[in-house]
């Protein structure tokens, strides 16, 4: 990676190498709360990807790059953006996979969850319950990928206003990320950070600083005290003992 970058620096012209690596660099970079670098980098493989790539291999690195970007501003809550390139990548890939794949699957799963950040839930339980079907399909009953659709039909339960929907799903989630995902992973932090937000809205601050903590802890030893996940518990944690008067819940 390092070779491939050195190499362009001192003139070299792109090639599919260096789209490879500047987008994986995305995914790192995202990964690691650097939004900025990440954009860099997703950008500079979206620029020159018209003269490196062509035809399907075109679509096919496209369709992975807008899913990307997509990502990158729903992290960001820029949700009118990431509607735009999630839209894309849909697209290419119906071009390029089967209708009935994982990889169409995981574009709708992704469009979803931004049209959520829209409040477009009519749309999005559609594509989830889409790519619901096609992954119990293929990976049976549990899977990481089925315990991030419960997660976030759980969350689009909350927003729209049914929360015993909603607290049956995040609990659901939370057991399935902990067998395919270990109880350390982030992205078991990330449904206990929910879990606190949804029983904070509930009155049930009790549970929702248990949450919070848990998450807290997971997310400083597993990301680091800096990362965008980390810094959110925290503030959550804070405004919670503020609103409530209580500082019992540290």
């Amino acid at each position: 990676m390092r070779r491939g970058l050195a190499q362009l620096s001192r003139g070299a012209w792109p090639t599919p190498v260096h789209l490879s690596i500047w987008n994986e660099l995305g995914i790192v970079y995202k990964y690691l709360g650097n939004f900025k670098a990440a954009s860099k980098f997703y950008r500079l493989a979206l620029k020159h990807s018209n003269i490196c790539v062509i035809g399907r291999e075109r679509d096919d690195f496209l369709a992975a790059l807008y899913h990307n970007l997509g990502g990158l501003e729903h992290a960001r809550r820029h949700f009118r953006r990431g509607e735009l390139y999630a839209r894309k990548s849909l697209l290419l890939r119906r071009r390029t996979s089967a209708p009935g794949g994982v990889e169409v699957a995981a574009d709708k799963v992704a469009l979803a969850a931004i049209l959520d950040g829209s409040r477009k839930f009519s749309e999005s339980q559609k594509l989830y319950r889409e790519a619901l079907r096609v992954y119990r399909r293929v990976y049976g009953t549990s899977h990481r990928e089925i315990a991030l659709i419960l997660n976030n039909l759980a969350a689009m339960y909350q927003q729209s206003g049914r929360p015993i929907q909603a607290a049956k799903y995040y609990q659901a989630a939370l057991g399935m990320k902990r067998r395919e995902l270990g109880a350390a992973h982030p992205d078991v932090g990330i449904t206990m950070s929910n879990l606190g937000v949804f029983y904070e809205s509930e009155g049930r601050q009790r549970d929702a600083a248990l949450y919070f903590n848990q998450a807290l802890k997971l997310f400083e030893k597993s990301l680091g005290k800096s990362h965008p996940n980390t810094r959110a518990v925290k503030n959550n944690l804070k405004k919670m003992k503020l609103n409530s008067g209580n500082t019992a819940f540290a």
